[in-house]
This record gives structure tokens, C-alpha cells and sequence, in this order.
């Protein structure tokens, strides 16, 4: 007989929950059940330490060891080795769990992991407020302005769809059809915005850029005409200073637009530019072959990538971050953040703390990103010196499985616990926690039960809406998934129009305009319900956290000072209630 037992998440068997910062002691502890002599070690990063006995109780023996983590950012991987003179065994993690209880392994066990961070802080003014993302050409027009270097096709009706190939002869289609939303749209709808209980505004790009989404940048330094001017940027930083909420910028480094005042291969801004003049200042920004072809971002000619790392580029891009932080900005979502150098980083992160250390860093990430590889590499972006969090896409696949029904009370808390262990406490509560963004199809039309129509071809996809039973169902479970929502720790986080009731799979079906007048006031009111309580409730915006399942429900305790509730979620019956 043989038994073996560890919880990574009891502090009894690990000391400390969770990440841990560098040389920080932590006590391991495993009991073994057998009814022969027994010896246990514990494997760490493949160093081999043994445990001692701390007791033993007829067969059962309790080995425990007292060691210092990492003295420098990193991953623990560990796992245990117990022998008897018969055999040996390990215990390590359960691929079916991750983290938490593990099982035994005749060999090569699955490791358990510790991140390892350096001593760092968020900033304490983003913790648990409420986000509202806003594509800017979809939110809300005050006026059309125009672009004095491309001739832009504005929708003649704010409530088309937006264009796809289909709609253009020549059979292509570079996002270059237009709504007319703008910044002062934005100004004018602050006191809507904030009746949402909204306390920070996520922009999509709003520098100079050929597209409507802006992700081709065409200047780092500029905001886009069809937007408005910077005094535009800084009023509206200003006026929403006022109703005390917070501005965050898209910003892409890891390639530019083609059209663009460094590549100019179109020639629209009246010198050479990269792309036609070697000698040009920008092109040891990027990465030109013989025959003048060059690197692009998954192969897009309009959007040739950049070597972030290249002296001129760096000291650009941080100016311009500087630039955008001196009219009020507050902080940036790096956009793919796997394609961008940890050096690069690291300097982001510096620069913006220096001008303010209060500003946050959120990287797009779509994975744990405690321990993501990207380009062979393991990425280094919680350790202390480079993101504050990231998008926390993990979670909205949870919530989202969880609400349909595809996994039960069980597998949601195990998920939520993953990403609560792997990162440092103070990244885990400015975690972005959204249901929809610009790159994955709106909630309501995934929870309505079209998930499966993201991979048909857009030109059908644009005709996918909800009948009315599937409507129904979808609203029941919004108000559902909502209320999980704003549980969690972390930043619940709202895609602009969700709250109106906006339908649509991916892009750019997701990016249509909000529905000014043709709003669905039900769902608004569950929207503005449930995140003003989260926004004025302490105990949710800051109480500890604990989840748990008991008879196929999911029980989340949080708790601030006195004051302690349980809430109580069932997917089956689709019921929240608190006691």
C-alpha cells in the first residue's frame, strides 16, 4: 500500500498561495500512507532535495522542508519522489486539474508550477473598477471629419453593416470603409458612459492610420483626423477626469501600416519613406530582402513588421508614449504582446512609470500568461519589470463554457483557481475579465448559441442573427453570466454596445455600430444593474476571494471587513443568489 497526498492550494501542504516573490521561504509538506520504511524528496527545476520527517502516525508519515524560492524572476517546477524499498513513485500534477491535488506517476511526472516575481506594485486606482471598451469609429459621431491624405468612404446610414469583400468589385477589402465616429462623439457620451458605472475607458487605436481599426499606424505621434485633434485627446481626458474615470490607448508596436509616414510605400506622404529610399531614417525599422521585399505581420504586405528593438524605433515609440500621457492618457493595452521583445518591454514599462507610476501596462495575451512561450522563448511578463496584467481571456472561455453548460461547477472553480495561483496577487487584480472584445464574436450572439458560425464565410455570417427563442435564452443567460462576472476579482471589462443589446460574430460583425435609439432597455438595465453594484460595492470591488463547489454549485465567499456574502451560482437552473 501506497498513498500520497499534496494540495498546492492548502497552505498547509504549501505555505504561501500562489506566486511568490524572490527568496521568499516556503514550507512544503506531503504525507505518505505505507506500511513500509519510506523515504520522500522533492524535485525542483531538477535539483533533488530531501524532506524530512516531521511525523509519523502508525503508517502514515508527514515529510516536510523549509527552502527559499528562486532568488531571481522565474518558473518552480516541482513534483515529489517518493521510494520504499520495493519502489519508486512520484507525485506530481494532474493534467485533469492543474495545480491544486496532483496524483502519483510510475514516471516523468507533470510538474507543478510557482512563478517567481520580483518586487513590484500595480496601480491601486484600477482594482476593481469597471472598463468599457470602445472601437471609436463604431461608438458615436459629433460631426464627420475629414482625412487630408485619404479619400474615405463614410456610410451614408449609421446603422449599415460594415463592408466585407463582397461588398467591394475589385474583390478586396482593407477595413477602408468608415462610420464617422469620433472623439467628440466619445465627450458627449461621458455621462452615459458613466451611468454604466464605468471608472476606465479602453480606446482602440486613435493615432493616424489608414484603416478603421487603426492597427496599421501611420503615425505614432498623430491622432487621426477622422477622430479629431489632440485638443480633442485632452478634453476628453479631462472631462472624464471629472466624472472620475480613466482613459487607456491601444497602441501596436510590433509592425506599422504600409501607408504610413516611416514605410510610405504608397508614397502619400510626399517623400520616400522606408519602403522606397534605403537610405531613408526608417528603414532600420524594418526587415528588407535583396529584392526590396520585406518582413510582414502574418505575411499582411500593409503591415510590415518592425524590429522593436532597434535604437531609433525604441526612442520614437517611447516619446510617443510620453506624447499621449502629457494630454491626459492614463496607460496602454499592448496589442499582441507575444510579438514584442521582452527588452522592449521592459523599456515600455520604465518609460511610462517614470512620467507616472501610477500609469498600468496591460498586455494582450491570450493564454496563462505566467508561463506562455511565444517564438521558442518563455516570456518573462509577470516577473516584476514588465506588464501590470493582461487581457484575461481564460476566464471569459470559463464563464462562457460554464453558462452553456459545456463543463460543470467543478471544472469552472479549477479554472479560476489555475489563473488565481500562477499569478502575483497584485497583477491577478487588475485583470481585464471581459466577455466580448473587437477579435471574437459579441456575448449575446455566443451565448444565443452561434458559436458554431464563426468559421463560415463572412459574407453569410453577416445574415446570423438570433431568432426570437434563441433571443430569450441568450438574454437569461447574460443576465447569468453577468452576475458570475462581476464576482470575480480583477476589472470587469464591457465591450461598447453589449449593453445594448448588439449582435454579430467576428470581425468585422462585432465591430458594428452601437444602435443609438434601437437599444434592447432590458438588456441595458441588466448591464447598468449589475456593474453599478460592482462599481459601489467594496466588498466586491475589494474583498478577498475564495471559490469553491458543493452539489454541483459554485460557491464564491468574498469578504471586507465586516462584512462577508456568499454567492451562490447554478448553470443548470441558471440562479445567483447571496446570503
Amino acid at each position: 500500500m501506497l498513498e500520497i497526498f499534496y494540495n498546492s492550494r492548502d497552505t498547509v501542504y504549501k505555505s504561501i498561495f500562489g506566486a511568490v516573490q524572490c527568496a521568499t521561504l516556503i514550507k512544503f509538506r506531503i504525507d505518505v500512507r505505507c506500511d513500509a520504511p519510506v523515504k520522500a524528496a522533492i524535485i525542483i527545476n531538477h535539483i533533488s532535495h530531501e524532506m524530512q520527517i516531521d511525523s509519523l502516525t502508525g503508517d502514515l508519515s508527514v515529510f516536510t522542508l523549509s527552502l527559499h524560492s528562486l532568488h531571481k524572476p522565474g518558473l518552480m517546477y516541482y513534483h515529489f519522489e517518493v521510494s520504499t524499498p520495493y519502489h519508486t513513485v512520484y507525485y506530481g500534477n494532474d493534467m485533469d486539474m492543474l495545480q491544486g491535488i496532483g496524483k502519483k506517476y510510475d514516471k516523468k511526472p507533470l510538474d507543478y508550477q510557482i512563478t517567481v516575481y520580483d518586487k513590484f506594485n500595480t496601480p491601486d486606482w484600477i482594482k476593481g473598477r469597471v472598463m468599457y471598451q470602445i472601437f471609436p469609429d463604431r461608438f458615436y459621431k459629433e460631426n464627420i471629419k475629414q482625412s487630408p491624405y485619404w479619400d474615405r468612404y463614410f456610410h451614408e446610414s449609421w446603422y449599415e453593416d460594415p463592408y466585407i469583400e463582397d461588398d467591394f468589385k475589385s474583390g478586396t477589402m482593407e477595413c477602408s470603409d468608415f462610420f464617422g465616429g469620433n472623439l467628440d462623439g466619445i465627450i458627449k457620451k461621458l455621462d452615459y458612459i458613466k451611468s454604466l458605472g464605468v471608472g476606465v475607458i479602453y480606446l482602440n487605436p486613435i493615432y493616424l492610420a489608414y484603416s478603421n481599426h487603426r492597427y496599421d499606424v501611420a503615425d505614432y505621434m498623430s491622432v487621426d483626423d477622422t477622430l479629431g485633434e489632440e485638443n480633442d485627446l485632452r478634453i476628453l481626458c479631462e472631462e472624464a477626469k471629472k466624472r472620475d474615470i480613466y482613459i487607456i490607448l491601444d497602441m501596436v508596436f510590433s509592425h506599422t501600416g504600409s501607408d504610413s509616414v516611416y514605410f510610405n510605400k504608397n508614397m502619400t506622404f510626399g517623400y520616400q519613406g522606408a519602403f522606397n529610399d534605403k537610405q531613408s531614417e526608417y528603414r532600420s525599422w524594418y526587415v528588407f530582402k535583396k529584392d526590396n521585399t520585406y518582413e510582414s505581420w502574418w505575411g499582411i504586405e500593409t503591415l510590415p513588421n518592425t524590429i522593436e528593438t532597434n535604437p531609433s524605433f525604441m526612442s520614437h515609440t517611447l516619446s510617443s508614449l510620453e506624447k499621449w500621457m502629457n494630454l491626459g492618457i492614463k496607460g496602454f493595452r499592448l496589442d499582441v504582446a507575444d510579438e514584442l521583445p521582452d527588452e522592449y518591454i521592459k523599456a515600455l514599462r520604465s518609460k511610462i512609470k517614470s512620467i507616472d507610476n501610477q500609469s498600468v501596462l496591460i498586455g494582450e495575451v491570450w493564454e496563462d500568461a505566467s508561463n506562455k512561450s511565444s517564438y521558442g522563448k518563455k516570456r518573462e511578463y509577470l516577473y516584476g519589470y514588465e506588464l501590470d496584467s493582461v487581457m484575461n481571456y481564460p476566464y471569459r472561455d470559463a464563464l462562457i463554457n460554464y453558462t452553456l453548460g459545456k463543463i460543470d461547477a467543478k471544472t469552472f472553480c479549477r479554472k479560476i483557481e489555475i489563473i488565481r495561483e500562477n499569478y502575483p496577487k497584485q497583477v491577478y487584480e487588475c485583470l481585464m475579465n471581459m466577455l466580448s472584445t473587437h477579435d471574437v464574436s459579441r456575448i449575446l450572439s455566443v451565448l444565443g448559441g452561434k458559436s458554431d458560425f464563426e468559421n463560415i464565410p463572412r459574407n453569410q455570417q453577416k445574415n446570423i442573427y438570433l431568432n426570437k427563442e434563441e433571443y430569450e435564452i441568450a438574454v437569461k443567460r447574460l443576465n447569468f453570466i453577468i452576475s458570475l462576472l462581476i464576482c470575480l476579482p480583477g476589472v470587469p471589462t464591457i465591450y461598447y454596445a453589449d449593453e445594448a443589446g448588439s449582435q454579430g460574430l467576428k470581425d468585422p460583425f462585432n465591430r458594428r455600430t452601437y444602435p443609438w435609439g434601437k437599444e434592447d432597455l432590458r438588456i441595458f438595465e441588466i448591464y447598468k444593474g449589475f456593474l453599478n453594484q460592482r462599481s459601489s460595492n467594496e466588498l466586491l470591488r475589494y474583498g478577498t476571494f475564495s471559490i469553491s463547489e458543493k452539489e454541483d454549485n459554485i460557491l464564491i465567499k468574498r469578504e471586507y471587513g465586516q462584512e462577508v456574502s456568499t454567492f451562490i451560482f447554478n448553470n443548470t437552473k441558471l440562479s445567483y443568489i447571496k446570503i
